[in-house]
């Protein structure tokens, strides 16, 4: 593995990764992928940005979007895996059916994940790696984007890390058409059965389409000397719907998805299969009996009403907006053998976001937005003795104060002005944001008073993109981003890898300032009857960030208990940079005299990819590194593509590098294994046929030489060799 670096290095020097094409903005367009390579290429268009469509070499942020025909070849389950090898995406599995991705070193609370471009953090979302991205089904997913780097003129709290933009099936406006389909997956390593229906039905007024799943995992197989890995099995169902109304210049639609997954084992506190065994209770023994949730149900309801305008009021937004996340959890001490506790909450979140863009042509571009979001928390904890069935509550042992609130709100600005003939664009805004908590927590703490606090931030950006010629942009970014406390900082009670947290109602907000520098080009191709989408595309970006009043876990004593509670504890900087790029040989095959618009028959099309990601955090203040800092990462890829597209195939390399720049709590967490996180290269392969829209089928081969590998932090081993299978039928 230390060949690793040096090779990555020099695959950094020599080539940039291709950004991934997007779709068209939801609502506005058909969002049904194209079967071509010529899909998006130099003419992609972003929503996340800046809230609104905008070409991406206008963009000064650095955003990966993958298509739906994309989310459809990777193939696998859970949503978060679909990003996994995507540039600057470091996936984590705390257990089977859970995956946090890290963005710039930062994770769960630290990043925005929005659904529809409304918020699905809630305040309940915890410090480090969670579950939840996983309640999302990949089924209903149309488009993802992500945006790397804070975002808090728009979004407010928790955008440190960056942004990621689930869109799900958008209604649909054309003539009339309807269609049924069926999909199933398969994958070898989880022996992962999955199958799913669906029904959609399009006209110029009104579109509907409905979708379900419903998916078996059995217990997870590692690579070599691992085998199965006990506590990874779970199921999983979900179903969603869409509909739209269309009038004039109006849109109206309503979108629902319920999803939710049964029996996931927290496999790192359970399973004897971790890489630090030093802090198990004996060797391969877990450090609880039972931690399972037996229950994680994610519900949630988006109203939008979109007016298309004209001349100066571009257009008109309006969101609102159901969130509910159930999470019910059953743990057995080890040095309780007789006692089931079980707790579980519900957060029921409310919101309602507008937003209008106001056009005055070069001069300005304004964009004007308001949102409120209020979450209740219920919460309950019962003992059950275990031979005698007696139940006994106990509200001194809740994850959190029941009905406890958290309350949000924002106004923000942001405005785009051009000049110089589009050569040189100006991109500021300024978000004012209020946050108010309440929480009971003196009810068992004594020694703490009640929460109720209010914080408030005004937060500004600046970006500036250069386009000196039409296939390069230059780009700086500077913003200044921040976290306010959430209830879980404030108020939870929980165990975690490295023990008991407790809370602590006296932290302040987390304040990130940014400076991102990047370049970005596209060369489109010569040959219009080339099938390739572009000659080469790269994008490299440097950024540093510097924090201020990061909260750190701190070990305190409370009630007579050992733990951890989080405290302003820290000053760091996280800097690092990504790269990535394209190449097509339509052009060299020119070069050499042969026909440039094919590699042997007409409609293939042939290309080399690569990205590569370096991250590094410091704690200046206590002199440590920044806990759970991703290792280099780097993937290389081969895309063949015959027939316009109907037949692909695609081997690609995952390299990981060596982690030892490790915080000090590490020593007593489970999953990291002591000194440091060795690096690993892992051969896969995706192929597939679409030889119409009628039928599709994907076929890939996940770690071909059955590779035993840890991704860092992680509380399962990655899966050995895995064999995924997936088709769709529609009629």
């Amino acid at each position: 593995m230390r060949l690793a670096l040096p090779a990555v290095l020099c695959l950094f020097v020599s080539t940039l990764y291709a950004q991934d094409p997007a779709a068209p903005a939801p609502g506005r367009a058909d969002p049904q992928p194209k079967e071509t390579a010529n899909e998006g290429s130099t003419d992609v268009k972003v929503v996340t940005a800046r809230g609104s469509a905008q070409e991406l070499m206008d963009v000064p942020d650095a955003v990966t979007v993958l298509t739906r025909r994309q989310i459809q070849e990777r193939m696998f389950g859970q949503l978060p895996d679909v990003m996994d090898g995507s540039t600057g995406v470091f996936l984590q599995h705390t257990a089977g059916g859970q995956g946090s991705p890290f963005l710039r070193g930062r994770t769960g609370k630290e990043i925005v994940m929005l659904v529809n471009g409304v918020r699905f953090n809630t305040s309940t979302f915890r410090g480090g790696p969670n579950q939840y991205y996983a309640s999302i089904d990949p089924g209903m997913v149309e488009r993802i984007e992500i945006v790397r780097g804070p975002a808090s003129v728009l979004y407010g709290s928790d955008a440190l890390g960056g942004v990621i933009n689930v869109i799900l099936a958008q209604p649909r406006f054309t003539e009339f058409d309807y269609g049924f389909g069926a999909r199933g997956r398969y994958e070898s390593a989880s022996a992962r059965k999955q199958g799913g229906a669906f029904g959609e039905v399009h006209t110029t007024m009104f579109s509907g389409m409905v979708n379900a799943t419903y998916a078996d995992v059995d217990e997870l197989v590692g690579g070599n000397s691992i085998g199965r890995q006990p506590f990874t099995s779970y199921e999983e169902w979900g179903f969603g719907a869409v509909f739209g109304v269309r009038l004039d210049r109006h849109t109206l639609s309503v979108t629902w998805s319920h999803f939710q997954q049964q029996d996931v084992n927290r496999t790192d506190a359970v399973s004897g299969i971790m890489p630090n065994q030093k802090v198990l209770p004996a060797p391969g023994v877990g450090t609880d009996l039972r931690r399972l949730f037996t229950l994680q149900m994610d519900d949630m309801a988006i109203l939008n009403w979109t007016w298309e305008g004209r001349d100066l009021l571009e257009e008109l937004a309006l969101n609102l907006w159901y969130h509910r996340q159930q999470e019910d959890l059953q743990r057995i001490r080890r040095s309780s053998p007789n006692r089931l506790e079980e707790m579980a909450f519900n957060n029921h979140s409310l919101g309602i976001k507008t937003q209008a863009v106001l056009d005055f042509h070069a001069l300005a571009r304004l964009t004007l937005g308001a949102e409120a979001i209020h979450d209740m928390v219920s919460t309950r904890s019962v003992d059950i003795n275990r031979t005698t069935k007696s139940h006994t509550n106990h509200d001194n042992r809740e994850q959190y104060p029941d009905w406890c609130s958290y309350t949000s709100f924002g106004v923000y600005a942001q405005n785009e002005t051009s000049l110089a003939d589009d050569r040189l664009q100006f991109r500021y805004g300024v978000r004012w944001s209020m946050y108010r908590a309440l929480a009971d927590v003196d009810r068992r703490f004594p020694q703490f008073d009640g929460v109720n606090d209010v914080y408030t931030d005004l937060t500004g950006a600046v970006a500036v993109v250069g386009r000196p010629m039409d296939e390069l942009a230059l780009t700086l970014n500077l913003a200044r981003g921040f976290r306010a406390p959430n209830t879980d900082d404030l108020s939870a009670v929980r165990a975690f890898g490295g023990g008991q947290q407790f809370p602590n109602p006296d932290i302040d907000p987390e304040v990130q300032y940014s400076v991102d520098l990047g370049a970005r080009l596209v060369i489109p191709t010569a040959d219009r009857k080339a099938h390739a989408p572009y000659e080469m595309t790269a994008h490299v970006v440097g950024f540093f960030n510097y924090l201020e009043d990061l909260l750190i876990n701190q070990p305190v004593t409370i009630s007579g208990v050992n733990g951890v509670a989080p405290k302003n504890a820290g000053r760091g900087r996280i800097f690092g940079f990504e790269a990535e790029a394209g190449f097509y040989l339509s052009g060299a095959l020119g070069w050499l005299g042969l026909p440039s618009d094919r590699v042997f028959f007409e409609g293939d099309a042939l290309g080399v990819f690569a990205n590569v990601t370096w991250t590094r955090g410091d704690d200046l203040k206590n002199d440590t590194p920044i806990h759970r800092i991703p290792p280099l990462f780097a993937e290389v890829r081969v895309r063949y593509e015959a027939l316009h597209g109907e037949v692909y195939l695609e081997p690609y390399v995952t390299i990981v590098g060596r982690q030892d720049q490790y915080a000090p709590n590490v020593k007593t967490d489970s999953r990291f294994t002591p000194g440091d996180a060795p690096g690993y290269v892992l051969f896969n392969l995706r192929a597939g046929w679409a030889p119409s829209r009628h039928v599709r089928f994907n076929m890939g081969v996940q770690n071909i030489g059955n590779r035993s590998y840890h991704p860092m932090g992680s509380g399962t081993y990655g899966p050995g060799t895995n064999v995924m299978l997936s088709g769709e039928l529609r009629w």
